[in-house]
């Protein structure tokens, strides 16, 4: 019961901060949208991601530790 109630109110909260949520989602779509048709298709998901790998991959080694992923997420 407990579990279902912190639930609950996990989710109002999720609700309140959807509008920001939502407006990042809508940037990073179209920033994937390469060709703009508002719909993606496998390439262009992939091609986004292949960028983004890259990016976290600072020593250029073609894979991806921990600390690279956190040192990118954090913006170091």
């Amino acid at each position: 019961m407990m579990g279902g109630e912190m639930m609950g109110h996990g989710h109002g909260k999720m609700g309140h901060g959807m509008m920001g949520h939502s407006m990042a989602m809508q940037i990073i779509f179209s920033l994937m949208d390469a060709d703009g048709d508002g719909k993606l298709t496998l390439q262009e998901w992939q091609t986004a991601h292949e960028r983004i790998f890259k990016e976290m991959d600072t020593d250029h080694d073609g894979t991806v530790t921990l600390e690279e992923m956190e040192a990118f997420m954090h913006g170091h």
